[in-house]
């Protein structure tokens, strides 16, 4: 998988392989009653548990279609956002404290949305992406970086002109109540994506394996409950503006990932490390044969800024905790025999091409 379509599946100290953070009581003086547009996929589940837990009252969006026996104790409003405005005239029949909007990959249907719900809620909440950024030439990209700009042509826009297109009809309807989040890979719990987890199978099955470069390579992704928890105390605080959603709290690196990743699991792997310019020359290249891994002589892309969303309360679950809920999820909903590196989409190096690559490199 390459970026520009690894980009179109986005949504205490991360090397930490013990206790998760504590879930804190409300900020709020009451329940709030929050309305959450979706909620039954990836990142919206943990939305609404996060929510739950803070004692919050949630109501759901949606079809009924996706997990429909998911959070069955909830209320929920049916309605297709894809069938027009007329969808939402059962939500403007009661105000809500809170409005979240999980995901849409469509800038028509915030349109829609925002307008609708413009005098029924309090707050409004979206679910952007790192992917709105211009560029990634510096580390550490901020908030208030530039995004990129939206072509006359709409057919020509993609992905990220849609979240940049959403994020301004957010900022323009709630100008002074809206926040709006900028996550980079999301992990964990319900994850469908196999890029994460190639690195954590291959340790389970006790692999020799291709390591990205030589392993001093940033490596950036978020717990997907992570987000979910920073969703929930953004709507509590009233926080305004918009905020990456990127981990682990300090950098960390390709090198320091693997080793953790690989003592958690007690994993006997070996973990073959080279360089760019060696695995180039051997036909193996970032993202599409090793997932997730964003060279340094590319861009930043892995060394995006977390400080304003960390200020604002973000906390971070540790590694091991991730690891867990990435292997346990694929243990009861994935493919045991998983192969990678074949098929019309492969995910990674095919274990004939990776064995062939250490055998010339350790030569």
């Amino acid at each position: 998988m390459k970026r520009r379509h690894f980009i179109e599946t986005l949504g205490a100290g991360g090397l930490l392989l013990s206790a998760s953070p504590l879930i804190s009581c409300s900020n709020t003086s009451r329940p709030l009653n929050i309305l959450v547009l979706g909620g039954t996929d990836f990142l919206g589940p943990a939305i609404v548990k996060a929510g739950i837990q803070k004692g919050h009252k949630i109501t759901l969006f949606n079809r009924g279609i996706t997990n429909p026996k998911l959070f069955a104790e909830l209320p929920l409003i049916k309605g297709d956002r894809e069938k027009g405005a007329g969808a939402y005239r059962a939500l403007q029949e009661q105000r809500w404290d809170a409005v979240i909007d999980v995901w849409p990959q469509q800038s028509g249907l915030v349109d829609e949305a925002t307008s609708a719900l413009q005098s029924h809620t309090g707050h409004y909440l979206f679910i952007s992406s790192v992917a709105v950024y211009k560029d990634f030439n510096e580390p550490f990209r901020a908030e208030d970086y530039p995004v990129v700009t939206l072509p006359e042509d709409r057919s020509s826009w993609g992905y990220s002109e849609e979240k940049v297109a959403s994020e301004a009809l957010v900022s323009e309807r709630f100008a002074d109540n809206h926040t709006i989040l900028r996550p980079g890979p999301i992990k964990g719990w319900r994850d469908p994506a196999y890029d994460l987890l190639y690195w954590l199978i291959k340790l389970e099955r006790n692999e020799s394996i291709l390591a990205p470069g030589d392993g001093s390579d940033p490596v950036q992704f978020i717990d997907v409950n992570d987000v979910g928890r920073f969703a929930i105390t953004a709507v509590e605080q009233k926080e305004i503006g918009k905020y990456n959603c990127v981990g682990p709290a300090e950098t960390l690196s390709w090198k320091a990932f693997l080793e953790a990743a690989k003592a958690h699991l007690g994993s006997s792997s070996e973990l073959v490390w080279s360089d760019r310019e060696f695995l180039s020359q051997n036909k193996v290249y970032a993202w599409e044969s090793l997932p997730l891994w964003a060279p340094i002589t590319d861009d930043y892309f892995m060394k995006i800024g977390n400080s304003k969303s960390v200020a604002a309360g973000f906390t971070y679950a540790s590694l091991g905790k991730t690891i867990e809920d990435c292997l346990q999820w694929h243990r009861e909903n994935g493919d045991p025999n998983i192969t990678f590196g074949q098929g019309d989409q492969p995910i990674g190096i095919s274990r004939e091409k990776e064995l062939e690559v250490i055998k010339i490199l350790k030569g």
